[in-house]
């Protein structure tokens, strides 16, 4: 199976700079190991991305997502026709212009004052909607921010309501929402079953013991409007979500970033989520440091991802067939380094090196991130890993084994003339085993 899940994706980076040759060639192989199907671009109103850029990610399979995040009334549909015709001529399907109309900031401070605010939204995107549909692309509306300063689900209520009045019938029927789905650090259950389970929900108001759209099932709660609206389900795309990493410190404790993650996509890959959600589109690959979103970058730098990019590396190589229980760990085997400034590596790969190409195990610096795997060996005495790091992974539920930098070294001398051809398993034993 080449992929995780075929609805499986990324949102590139938070802004439209990065679509050189040299991006295009450094990227894709990241995508490839995630198993992304999908990938949101960021562009802008006055230029296109690339042809050299898109063409490529069509060429690896991977459909692009347009995301071109301008202010309502910034541009017209005369203005973007030319764009539209040539992301369609390119092979692009879902070009989503504008970003969050239901939040003030998105409007001229005079025009979101004044009334009637739904029907002059749509006054300006049905245009584009119909400059859309004839270039060849979906007609797709804007993504809206959760909550937002106009109550997300009343929004989209009002518009699809206008669009059927003025009778756009046609249009709906072929309409795609794009939206944002974040988990805001509730359980990904949270808001399963839409309005038909909560029904005491209010815009502003969700009373205790009641759940509402602010998470991850928020896709229920659109479906459940446009069911009513328009007499059927909407296809929607997912441009970004997911779990963001804390901007505070995480101790070994568990990592709310990888977890729930790893469940979303879970949840895609057991068909768990409906058929209408066409991806998902996880915020975000990469940024550069001076952006304010670079803490979210799964990727900070290409050769520093976050723990949870260890974790899909792994999954995206399964079939999964049904839901991973709990105490199943993505990875298999993990081979935890102490910080590299406590120790001399230039010194230690003699060790290091023949136990890696041996066993194979996922190589890293994070406790956090070795709690994933079945197996962890720490290498290193109690001064550079502390002896309650060990003690802490074995109470994940990992089985550890500790390599001081002396004992391995002898240990791989005596076991070298067999490293080529032994199991991994021969190289992991009981955790208690002397290691010389």
């Amino acid at each position: 199976m080449p992929s995780l899940n075929s609805r499986l994706g990324f949102y590139y980076s938070p802004d439209d700079q990065h679509y050189t040759q040299l991006d295009l060639d450094t990227w894709l192989p990241v995508l490839g190991s995630l198993g992304a199907r999908w990938l949101t671009l960021q562009a802008s109103p006055d230029r296109a991305i690339p042809e050299t850029f898109i063409r490529g990610l069509l060429d690896a399979q991977i459909e692009p997502i347009i995301h071109i995040p301008c202010t309502v009334g910034s541009v017209s549909a005369t203005d973007l026709t030319p764009l539209l015709n040539s992301y369609a001529r390119w092979g692009v399907h879902y070009v989503v212009v504008l970003d969050r109309p239901n939040i003030r900031c998105n409007w001229e401070t005079s025009d979101w004052g004044k009334t009637g605010l739904i029907e002059r939204f749509v006054d300006y995107i049905l245009p584009i909607l119909e400059a859309q549909q004839s270039t060849g692309l979906q007609p797709v509306l804007p993504p809206l921010e959760p909550g937002g300063d106009y109550w997300d689900t009343a929004f989209l209520e009002a518009v699809l309501e206008s669009l059927l009045r003025r009778g756009k019938q046609d249009l709906l029927q072929e309409l795609t929402l794009a939206i944002y789905v974040w988990t805001y650090g509730k359980p990904i259950d949270w808001g399963v079953g839409g309005f038909n389970r909560w029904s005491e929900a209010r815009p502003y108001h969700t009373p205790h013991g009641c759940q509402d759209q602010l998470g991850f099932h928020i896709y229920e709660w659109y479906s459940e409007i446009a069911e009513r609206i328009v007499q059927t389900s909407l296809p929607m795309l997912i441009i970004a979500g997911g779990e963001l990493p804390s901007l505070e410190a995480v101790s070994l404790g568990s990592d709310p970033h990888t977890e729930q993650n790893l469940s979303i996509a879970r949840s895609l890959s057991n068909d768990e989520v409906p058929d209408f959600v066409l991806n998902f589109a996880f915020y975000h690959l990469t940024s550069t440091p001076d952006l304010s979103d670079h803490h979210s970058a799964w990727y900070p730098s290409v050769d520093q991802p976050l723990p949870v990019v260890a974790a899909f590396n792994q999954l995206s190589n399964l079939v999964i067939k049904k839901p991973i229980v709990s105490d199943e760990k993505p990875i298999q085997h993990y081979l935890l380094l102490p910080p590299r400034s406590t120790t001399d590596y230039s010194h230690n790969w003699s060790a290091i090196g023949p136990f890696v190409l041996a066993v194979q195990p996922v190589v890293g610096f994070s406790p956090q991130e070795a709690r994933l795997a079945k197996r962890v060996t720490l290498f290193g005495d109690e001064q550079v890993i502390p002896q309650n790091v060990e003690e802490e992974l074995r109470d994940a539920g990992c089985n550890v084994k500790r390599f001081t930098g002396v004992a391995s070294q002898k240990y791989f001398a005596s076991k070298s003339p067999t490293m080529s051809t032994a199991q991994p398993d021969t190289y992991f034993s009981n955790p208690g085993e002397n290691n010389d």
